[in-house]
């Protein structure tokens, strides 16, 4: 197989992720091994090391395990765009990039997301000023309702609430006036047979159009949102352990995504409602790492050195 010039492109502040002092540097390292292994690995950072026509410079190879410094123009052959550098206007010449900047733009907001993939979510509204909440809060069915930014990740500005008592404080109004999507609240509280008992955020990380990573995040106790950063814990599942019904949700969810985005990689976050159905909490257009210890390391990594490979 003819060598490819792969590269990595990312923000200068994510250079830490390539190391051992990062929670899942491992991982990321198996991955730049994985690749070197049977190509020639390059790290760009920031969007000032794009020249036009595929060529990047200056850029760190990545050869034996070290980041050597490189001056030439490197001709890329595939661009794994891992910090979402590039913007629409971004015009590749030959080169393959996942995943692109159409992708991530449309992902970055999770009601973007909603209207592309409606049926596959709670009733959502988008709002942006105050008498916007009130409004669609009569549109919700559910005893509990989440407001959430549009954008962001980590679970942060997350609001979860009883709907015959809404009110508005101050962090809830700057999340309005910010962007934010009102929903119905999935009631995850009969958990997931054989896996949990009780509230939980089942996440799937889709690479090669296949689902390469699952694990189950469960909130602390007294809270009910579950995310890592918010204090879940997180417990790492098997492909064969996921129920049959999450399994049928992601291959209608890919089927309809490949429609505008061919080969996508993303991470879709699942609730067992009440009745035992799935439903889509939001969609990431930025795809999960495993931690060092899970068991599926290896072969996420394969799947998704196979996909960049393969473009």
């Amino acid at each position: 197989m003819e060598k490819k010039n792969i590269i990595i492109w990312l923000k200068s502040s994510q250079k830490e992720t390539f190391t051992a002092a990062y929670h899942k540097g491992a991982s990321y390292l198996r991955l730049a091994e994985r690749l070197a292994a049977r190509n020639r690995l390059f790290f760009a950072y920031d969007a000032g090391c794009y020249h036009g026509d595929d060529l990047f410079y200056p850029v760190d190879e990545y050869r034996d395990g070290e980041f050597v410094p490189r001056s030439e123009k490197i001709k890329a052959d595939v661009v794994y765009n891992l910090g979402n550098i590039p913007n629409e206007t971004f015009t590749p010449g030959r080169a393959r990039i996942s995943n692109t900047p159409a992708f991530k733009k449309l992902f970055a907001s999770k009601f973007e997301v909603y209207r592309l993939l409606p049926e596959f979510f709670p009733k959502t509204f988008f709002i942006e000023h105050k008498p916007d909440f009130f409004d669609a809060l009569k549109g919700i069915a559910t005893e509990k309702a989440v407001l959430k930014p549009d954008t962001g990740t980590g679970g942060r500005g997350v609001k979860i609430f009883d709907k015959a008592a809404a009110t508005l404080d101050e962090g809830m109004e700057k999340t309005i006036a910010e962007g934010a999507l009102l929903q119905e609240f999935i009631d995850t509280r009969n958990g997931i047979a054989g896996i949990c008992g009780s509230y939980h955020d089942l996440r799937l990380a889709v690479v090669n159009d296949a689902i390469a990573l699952t694990h189950v995040r469960i909130p602390e106790p007294g809270s009910l949102i579950a995310n890592y950063q918010q204090g879940a814990s997180i417990k790492e599942l098997a492909r064969e352990d996921l129920p049959e019904k999450v399994v049928l949700l992601h291959a209608k969810v890919h089927a309809k995504m490949i429609e505008r985005f061919p080969s996508p990689m993303y991470t879709m976050d699942v609730g067992i409602n009440a009745t035992g159905d799935p439903l889509l909490f939001e969609i990431n257009g930025t795809t999960a790492f495993p931690w060092p210890e899970f068991q599926s390391r290896d072969l996420f990594i394969e799947k998704l050195a196979q996909h960049l490979e393969g473009l």
